[in-house]
């Protein structure tokens, strides 16, 4: 980068490019894209101009990224500059990332982050991209779990049994090469680099089938078909290369609003309202453009239409157009001549943020003081965690723990817990003990799903406790309506009905839930996935890989238990059968429990809790 006085303008070049201002602090303040940056600073600079007084040093980016947008974009996150909308806190359409880890995993997300993360998109609509997510999980398998691996991890979790991972955890089931095989896979298919991604998995099937590997080989096939699927289904076209995007700009009480209308023909994609603060006194097409020179980082529509002319426009069009090599032409339309159906969605897309306006979301304060004087509580609630308690049978309990704290449901510190205890009220027991033996901040209130007896339970839990600074409240269900809440029990006996009224009540009711889904989803794993680990209890001592291969050859776990010695030396060859067969002699009542880990398939931080994966098979 180089830097430049202003006072040596002379000196910048004439070519298009990114430049930077920076105050007398050093604090960047603007940051532009021009076709000509001599040009177009001598423009800003000019007396006429607002900024001109606080520039004190001219910045020219060089990079080795020969796009544009992509360059503007990055450097208005990184350097936050004073007088540039920043839309790295906006809620975009759904993208899809590939992270930056030894493992990457695929999130889907509404944000651009600063993160390094590989991001594709954007996608629409909405529910089809959930379809799409589906997909993806079942047919790249790749991790979707946080948890530090190393390849060392003697089982793999529950998640490769149903086959949504190819457990690169377990090295003998896939390696890092080979994980690395099937991101790079997945990265051709959300670039649509269609060409690249047939002719490498084309060259796995032939070179599978060169080495007798039929069974490999129509592995690929089908992987190659399962994909070709999605390709063929016009349905699932949902990038938004084909698109048309209009975009309105209003100025209201010291904010901007801008918004978006996605369609391809008559049929709206998605609808989007971006609000930000005015800066200084830019006017609305130079806000319009800052706007157009970030929300189209990674991709563009067909065309662009704008209801303002903003002085950049053709420049824009001419650096999209090269990126994509196909023409996008921006277009300045009058709102006289929009489409029906694009002011229809204007029109609606304005009603329902003004109606979210009227009904906004109750204050954390708000929600504070409600439960206090719900409960009669001596000080306010700022975190809450509530605890369930699933098994069936008085078998596989599992415990867990969902969490709201200052407004938030807290989704990264849900906990559960695989439990040997033999009734329920030990398991809740044992649970929150083990909860609170942690060093994690101990909650304002503690919320148990149950009654008395599970109320007095979860007290006991608490005899080790020299203070407790916490509360304890029963939610409680009406008979035989599991979704349904009657009322709250306080550790006195006090009974507290259920008001469907009061958002704080509320709150805890689906916080209930939360932790009553998580107990039953990761119960359901336990039960279902438990003869899956039988193997890793029987031959202990063999990689996860040559288990499968005995469990293939054989059949069964009973055949494989009633095999010979012989039988083990044909598959493995004699020193793998001593092993097998001395763990078959040893086995005893030890078991490998279910290793059920936390999954998530939206990122963190991205707004996208909603996109959650729903099932592929809907469109077939």
């Amino acid at each position: 980068m180089n830097q430049i006085a202003p006072f040596e303008i002379e000196t910048l070049p004439e070519e298009k490019g990114i430049f930077v201002f920076q105050n007398d602090a050093g604090k960047t303040i603007f940051v532009g894209a021009a076709e000509n940056i001599k040009t177009e600073v001598s423009r800003i600079l000019s007396k006429k101009h607002r900024l001109g007084g606080e520039v004190q040093k001219i910045e020219i980016i060089n990079s080795r990224e020969k796009d544009l947008i992509k360059l503007y974009a990055r450097t208005v996150r990184q350097k936050k500059p004073l007088y540039n909308l920043n839309f790295s806190q906006q809620n975009l359409f759904p993208f899809f990332k590939i992270t930056r880890e030894k493992y990457p995993r695929l999130l889907i997300t509404r944000k651009i982050q600063n993160d390094n993360a590989e991001y594709f998109g954007a996608f629409l609509p909405e529910t089809k991209t959930r379809l799409l997510l589906d997909f993806l999980v079942k047919t790249f398998r790749l991790r979707s779990c946080a948890i530090e691996i190393d390849g060392n991890f003697p089982v793999p979790c529950t998640q490769f049994y149903e086959k949504k991972c190819v457990a690169p955890c377990v090295a003998s089931l896939c390696d890092q090469a080979t994980y690395g095989q099937r991101v790079n896979l997945l990265r051709l298919f959300l670039a649509n680099d269609r060409d690249n991604f047939e002719s490498i998995v084309g060259q796995k099937i032939k070179l599978a089938a060169d080495d007798l590997d039929f069974e490999s080989a129509a592995r690929h096939r089908d992987f190659l078909q399962s994909v070709r699927t999605v390709w063929n289904t016009e349905e699932m076209n949902l990038r938004l290369e084909g698109a048309v995007d209009t975009f309105e700009i209003n100025e209201q009480n010291g904010q901007i609003f801008l918004f978006l209308i996605s369609q391809r023909g008559r049929k709206i994609l998605g609808r989007r309202v971006f609000i930000f603060e005015k800066i200084k006194e830019f006017s609305a097409p130079e806000f319009l453009s800052q706007i157009l020179w970030q929300i189209y980082e990674f991709y563009a529509p067909r065309e662009i239409r704008v209801l303002i002319d903003f002085a950049d426009r053709k420049f824009l069009s001419k650096v999209l157009t090269s990126r994509v090599n196909q023409q996008i032409k921006i277009n300045v339309v009058a709102k006289a001549t929009t489409k029906k159906t694009t002011a229809s969605a204007f029109n609606r897309t304005k009603f329902e943020y003004d109606f979210s306006k009227i009904q906004p979301a109750p204050a954390f304060a708000e929600m504070q003081a409600e439960l206090k004087n719900t409960f009669a509580l001596n000080d306010k609630i700022s975190r809450v965690e509530a605890f369930d308690v699933a098994h069936i049978s008085g078998t596989n309990f599992v415990a867990a723990k969902a969490v709201w704290e200052k407004g938030k449901f807290l989704a990264n510190e849900y906990e559960f817990w695989l439990l040997d205890e033999t009734s329920e009220l030990a398991a809740l027991k044992k649970g929150i003990s083990l909860r609170i033996e942690s060093d994690i901040i101990l909650p304002d209130l503690i919320l148990i799903d149950g009654g008395k007896p599970q109320l007095s339970a979860a007290l006991k839990a608490f005899d080790q406790l020299q203070v407790r600074k916490f509360i304890l409240i029963a939610v409680v269900k009406p008979p035989g309506k599991h979704n349904e809440v009657s009322h709250f029990i306080r550790e006195n006996g006090e009974v507290v009905k259920m008001n469907v009224n009061s958002d704080a009540l509320q709150m805890l009711a689906r916080l209930r839930d939360e932790a009553h889904n998580l107990s039953n989803n990761v119960h359901r794993l336990r039960r279902d996935s438990n003869h899956f680990y039988e193997l890793a209890n029987i031959l202990p001592s063999l990689p996860e890989n040559e288990r499968r291969i005995l469990l293939r050859e054989f059949g069964s776990l009973k055949k494989l238990k009633l095999a010979a010695k012989n039988d083990f030396s044909k598959i493995l060859g004699l020193q793998k059968a001593e092993i097998a067969f001395r763990d078959l002699r040893q086995t005893g009542d030890t078991k490998t429990k279910p290793l059920i880990v936390p999954i998530r398939y939206t990122d963190e931080n991205g707004d996208a809790e909603d996109l959650q994966p729903i099932s592929f098979l809907a469109i077939k």
